[in-house]
């Protein structure tokens, strides 16, 4: 207790403006998997961020970056969480060099709030996560959240161009640079994209735009079987066709979606959602091509959604991947069919119900398992889920799940034998442990 009140005076005494939350009803608000904070700080700028970090480091306390909270369930339970630094008062685009297709913006800017400044100018970010609204660009880069439109565009590690992370130490590192084509020494920046902030936190990011598109459009496609719908991924995926999304939704995610968000979906089969982006004529060709690929594998051809009603179906899509247990899937999209066959086989071995949404583009599924207290038997069907994954030269991560039940199972899975470059890499970047623990792979 001594080491935080120490902190605390320190802080007051070199930041008396940062905003410091040290009363326990506050503190609450905070909890990570059970796991309360000792204190949450909210630096305006980089440089009060540096200066609380090098604190943190000083006192021998443990330092946790949040951001708008959308992804703090993501990983393992932590060890010890002392300090919250918080970033949501840094928010400034700070360049928007709308010629070049870059933008400079803080870490704490909410997703949303950053597309609607870049869209006056006719740009965005290509990428399309879930929780816009409340997720931070921070936590977005931190985590390297995606979504459907992933098939085209990539994910953050393939739209960031710069970083500005604040070390262990307190020093502000810079990687990468402000233009598209920075080449020069390491790709650091991808070292940091998706490392949960156990590594540095990202207070800065420099990005590589994208124009608005001038026109999108979503045909929706229905099989009886899970093999015909893949074969008709296969075939747009070897073809001259560039979908930017082609989403995969079960019979039990078709339900709910019906339910919860009032789309008409077929609540039978497999429904593909395959969504083209472009001149109007373009894309006209592109859903007549997309129509005679699907008829071959059998498909009953259902709406061409544009509009409120396209916007509609992909925020749903976005937000099914957030249920009360999610696993997270990545195979060969040639192995698709075989493993949503093996997703319904353990469900009834195991008394159990799923629901599943994929980027069946990227080899992705989201697989929503429930009940969700169901502890004994969701460790048992995650288990097996996992192994017939890993058999098909895959991986399976829990994204989301109760604490009962992460206490219970690796949401992460065994690392591989790349995990003691991870461990190097780690004692280099943060050898005193600043960072919090647990939360990653094997426990960094």
């Amino acid at each position: 207790m001594a080491e935080i009140e120490t902190f605390l005076a320190g802080v007051q005494e070199h930041m008396p403006s940062l905003q410091i939350t040290h009363e326990p009803e506050a503190l609450r608000d905070y909890t990570i998997d059970g796991i309360l904070p000792r204190l949450v700080v909210a630096p305006d700028n980089k440089e009060q961020a540096a200066q609380v970090t090098a604190l943190v480091s000083q006192h021998g306390l443990t330092l946790l970056a949040r951001g708008g909270g959308s992804r703090m369930n993501l990983g393992g339970i932590p060890e010890q969480v002392d300090v919250i630094l918080e970033t949501q008062r840094m928010t400034r685009l700070l360049e928007h060099e709308a010629p070049d297709l870059t933008c400079h913006v803080e870490a704490g800017i909410t997703f949303a709030t950053l597309q609607a400044h870049l869209a006056s100018k006719g740009q965005w970010v290509a990428l399309d996560p879930p929780d816009a609204g409340q997720a931070t660009l921070g936590g977005i880069v931190a985590s390297n959240a995606s979504g459907p439109k992933r098939l085209r565009y990539g994910t953050a590690r393939d739209l960031v161009i710069g970083l500005h992370v604040v070390q262990a130490s307190g020093e502000i590192a810079r990687s990468g640079g402000r233009v598209v084509k920075n080449v020069a020494g390491y790709d650091l920046n991808k070292l940091y994209i998706g490392s949960l902030g156990t590594l540095g936190i990202i207070v800065e990011a420099n990005l590589k735009l994208q124009p608005l598109p001038p026109d999108e459009r979503t045909l929706l496609l229905t099989f009886a079987s899970a093999q015909e719908a893949t074969q008709t991924v296969i075939a747009l995926l070897g073809s001259l066709l560039t979908p930017s999304a082609i989403e995969l939704i079960d019979a039990g995610a078709a339900s709910d979606m019906s339910d919860f968000f009032g789309l008409n979906l077929p609540t039978e089969g497999y429904t593909l959602a395959v969504n083209f982006e472009g001149t109007s004529s373009a894309i006209d060709r592109s859903l007549d091509e997309t129509r005679l690929i699907a008829r071959k594998a059998g498909a009953l051809m259902g709406d061409d959604l544009a509009g409120k009603e396209q916007a509609q179906l992909w925020q749903a899509v976005r937000e099914h991947t957030r249920g009360s247990v999610t696993c997270k899937v990545a195979i060969l999209v040639t192995q698709l069919a075989a493993y949503l066959e093996t997703i319904s086989r353990v469900c009834r071995a195991h008394r159990l119900e799923a629901a599943v949404i994929g980027h069946a583009g990227n080899g992705i599924l989201y697989v929503e398992l429930r009940p969700g207290d169901a502890t004994p038997r969701l460790v048992e069907a995650i288990a097996e889920l996992r192994r017939h994954a890993q058999e098909a030269r895959g991986s399976l991560v829990v994204e989301r799940c109760p604490v009962e039940l992460k206490r219970r199972i690796n949401v992460w899975g065994e690392p591989g034998s790349d995990f003691y470059l991870m461990q190097r890499l780690k004692q280099q970047f943060d050898a005193q442990g600043t960072f919090v623990k647990g939360r990653f792979v094997g426990g960094l």
